[in-house]
C-alpha cells in the first residue's frame, strides 16, 4: 500500500486508540487543573480530532516519501527524531502562552511520540515488505 493512505489509516487508528489512552484518560486529570481553558467537549470535537490526526497521518506518509522511504532501521530513526522535535518545538511554545498543566504538556508530548513514532514504523515496516 502507499504510504499516504497507509499513514492516513495508521493515523485513525492511532487516533482512536493511543490518542485516546494516553489523553483522554492517562492524562485527562491534568485538564481538570485548568478548568478555564478548556471548552466543554463533545463527540463533535472528537470526530474532528480523530479527522485532523488521520490527515497529520497522511502528512507524515508524505513525509516519509520525501524523505526517501528509508526502511525501518537508523534512516528512520532519523526521520522520526527530526519531525518529533519540530512538532516538540511547537508543542512547548504554544505551551508558553496558552494555561496548560504541565502533566497535560507531557501527555501530549508522548501522545505525538507514539503517533509520529508508530505512523513512520508502520510506513518503514509495510514498505519494506515484511
Amino acid at each position: 500500500m502507499a504510504p499516504i493512505p497507509l499513514g492516513a489509516i495508521t493515523g485513525l487508528i492511532l487516533s482512536s486508540t493511543t490518542s485516546y489512552l494516553i489523553v483522554g484518560r492517562l492524562f485527562h486529570p491534568y485538564q481538570k487543573k485548568t478548568p478555564s481553558t478548556w471548552r466543554a467537549e463533545s463527540w463533535r470535537q472528537h470526530l474532528l480530532a480523530m479527522l485532523l490526526q488521520t490527515i497529520a497521518g497522511a502528512g507524515l506518509g508524505a513525509a516519509f516519501v520525501l524523505g526517501g522511504a528509508p526502511p525501518v532501521g537508523i534512516k528512520l530513526f532519523e526521520l522520526v527524531a527530526a519531525l518529533w522535535l519540530v512538532l516538540t518545538a511547537c508543542i512547548l511554545i504554544q505551551a508558553l502562552y496558552v494555561n496548560w498543566d504541565r502533566g497535560f504538556v507531557v501527555g501530549l508530548i508522548i501522545d505525538w511520540t507514539v503517533f509520529i513514532a508508530g505512523v513512520l514504523l508502520v510506513c518503514g515496516w509495510l514498505s519494506a515488505g515484511v
